[in-house]
């Protein structure tokens, strides 16, 4: 699978494996006072239990906005 394919994958199951889309992880991103790229993942990963490749995923699009 194409890494184009592999983010397309993890955006459409997001819903279903962490309980939110991205839009509404956006918000939880939004509610935190961090910048940082690494301080984002490791907030998804360490509070919330999202997976290495879902919170680097979310983040990229995070940081497109």
């Amino acid at each position: 699978m194409k890494p184009e394919e592999m983010e397309k994958a993890i955006i459409r199951n997001l819903s279903e494996k962490t309980g939110r889309t991205l839009d509404e992880w956006f918000v939880v991103l939004k509610e935190t006072s961090l910048s940082e790229k690494s301080e984002l993942k490791n907030h998804l990963k360490s509070v919330h239990g999202v997976g290495h490749f879902q919170a680097q995923t979310i983040i990229k699009f995070y940081l497109l906005e």
